[in-house]
């Protein structure tokens, strides 16, 4: 008997349970990760959502991870398919519980099945699920801050050792040339390696100006950790330990406190995503406010290319098709844009970001476009003006000048 890895996203070695949990026993251990073939093929809004971009950034993770499971005598096999069509269910199996409706229920799927010992563990959100203090989560953002700042606490971080090393992975899909453009404020290798080397740069000081600069659209104006959250070579206790760590040797700040406010939104997303299941993923949203969506092939089309006629618009477009990023004030102005101003069915919109965003994850995803689009957790159906936001974040025309 061997022990098996399933990774989803949390493609690191340090703070891992499973893998802590694996290295416990004598058996051989493997790491396996799967791709799940409705990923890579059209959906009913148009678009692939294992996107060109997202897939680059993958392999280099797993390249990455394969390198440091190498040290640890541990194969690293990336697969298309059901794990049960791949992995063997009389081996012991170790892993981390997804958030996603579609991630949980093959989940199910392979518990259901599986004849040997399984375990899981939590890791992808700060605080584990027994630390959560709700029986139901609440509406609102502020509610669920103000609680968890004063009755939660984060699971002890486990420290492990990467390796600044990468291996081959034999990765099964073919996704062509990928080159990077030179004005991406995202000019970053996928990765624990990169995505420690991003922390540690951004906490030993950008971050002390986080909250005056976090609207802005350079490559130091934001923190840029957010892929890394996605696919987990990067875990949210980490960063928390970091930022402690700075605030300790250096002192806290409001944009220090500004970074952790970030990370709970994070957490929010994913509690709300993980409570309501497939609810997420309606028209009316969690609110269930019936709204009139339209769905116009060619005008989604022309927002999607960035050739709506709507300057600020469109250059925040272009850099997502050219770069797989875009800043948060750049996706809460275009996602106002699609729903509120063009009327287009929100998730046309979301499934365009789930297929290009290098940095995409399931609840922070659908949760903000539908937040941005009135149907989400937001008291009010707010709006936003478009002219004003030009006007306040790009008023010399810099960032237009660069993408138009």
């Amino acid at each position: 008997m061997k022990t098996i890895i399933w990774y989803g996203n949390d493609l690191r070695v340090d703070d891992h349970l499973p893998l802590e949990e694996a290295l416990r026993h004598d058996d051989p251990i493997e790491g396996h990760y799967v791709i799940r073939p409705d990923e890579l093929k059209e959906n009913r809004y148009g678009v692939i959502p294992l996107g060109r971009r997202r897939l680059q950034f993958l392999k280099e993770t797993l390249e990455d991870l394969a390198g440091s499971l190498k040290a640890l005598d541990i194969p690293l096999y990336v697969h298309v398919g059901h794990p049960l069509d791949v992995l063997d269910p009389n081996d012991r199996l170790v892993f981390q519980s997804s958030i996603g409706f579609n991630e949980r229920r093959i989940e199910r799927d392979v518990k259901s099945a599986w004849r040997g010992e399984w375990q899981v563990f939590d890791g992808f959100t700060l605080y584990p699920r027994d630390e959560i203090p709700f029986e139901r989560m609440p509406f609102l953002f502020t509610e669920f801050r103000k609680k968890i700042e004063s009755d939660a606490a984060p699971n002890r971080l486990i420290e492990r050792a990467y390796t600044e090393a990468t291996s081959p992975v034999d990765f099964p899909i073919d996704h062509g040339p990928v080159e990077t453009d030179k004005r991406s404020a995202f000019p970053f290798r996928g990765g624990e390696q990169a995505g420690r080397k991003r922390l540690a740069h951004y906490v030993n000081g950008p971050v002390r100006t986080y909250k005056e600069t976090r609207n802005g659209f350079g490559v130091d104006d934001s923190s840029k950790l957010s892929a890394y959250l996605a696919n987990g070579s990067l875990s949210p206790r980490r960063v928390l330990h970091e930022l402690e760590r700075h605030e300790a040797s250096h002192g806290a700040n409001e944009s220090t406190y500004w970074l952790y406010f970030e990370l709970l939104w994070r957490e929010f997303f994913q509690w709300v995503a993980l409570e309501q299941g497939k609810r997420l993923f309606r028209a009316q949203g969690i609110r269930s406010k019936e709204k009139s969506w339209r769905v116009e092939e060619d005008v989604i089309t022309r927002w999607q290319r960035g050739e709506t006629g709507v300057d600020f618009v469109d250059s925040f477009m272009r850099e997502l098709n050219a770069t797989g990023w875009m800043s948060n004030r750049g996706r809460q102005i275009v996602a106002s844009y699609f729903a509120k101003e063009l009327g287009q069915d929100w998730r046309y919109g979301a499934a365009y970001f789930e297929s290009r965003l290098i940095d995409y994850d399931v609840a922070s995803n659908y949760g903000n476009w539908a937040y941005q689009a009135g149907v989400g957790n937001d008291s009010r159906d707010r709006r936003f003006n478009i002219a004003r936001q030009q006007e306040t974040y790009d008023p010399d025309g810099a960032f237009r000048n660069t993408w138009l």
